[in-house]
C-alpha cells in the first residue's frame, strides 16, 4: 500500500541550515535515523521522536508532516 503521508524533514532541516548529523545530535539519535526518515526508509515515527524533532527544529508537527490523499475520480 502506498502511503499518503509524506515527512518533510529534509526541507525543514535545510531551511534551518542544519546537517543530518547536527540534527541527530540535537535529537539524540543516529545520523542514519535522520537519513531513514528523510528518504522514506523509515515506515513509522514514534511520537516521542516527532516531539524531539519539533523541539530541535523549533517547528510545529504540521510543518513536518504532509497529507497528500489520492485524487478522487469523478463518476461517469
Amino acid at each position: 500500500m502506498l502511503t499518503v503521508i509524506r515527512f518533510r524533514l529534509r526541507e525543514v532541516r535545510e531551511q534551518r541550515e542544519l546537517t543530518q548529523l547536527e540534527l541527530a545530535e540535537r535529537v539524540g539519535v543516529r545520523q542514519a535515523t535522520i537519513s531513514d526518515l528523510e528518504t522514506g526508509r523509515a515506515k513509522t515515527l514514534r511520537l516521542t521522536l516527532l516531539d524531539a524533532l519539533c523541539n530541535a527544529l523549533q517547528a510545529e508537527p504540521a510543518e513536518l508532516i504532509e497529507y497528500d490523499p489520492p485524487k478522487r475520480r469523478k463518476s461517469a
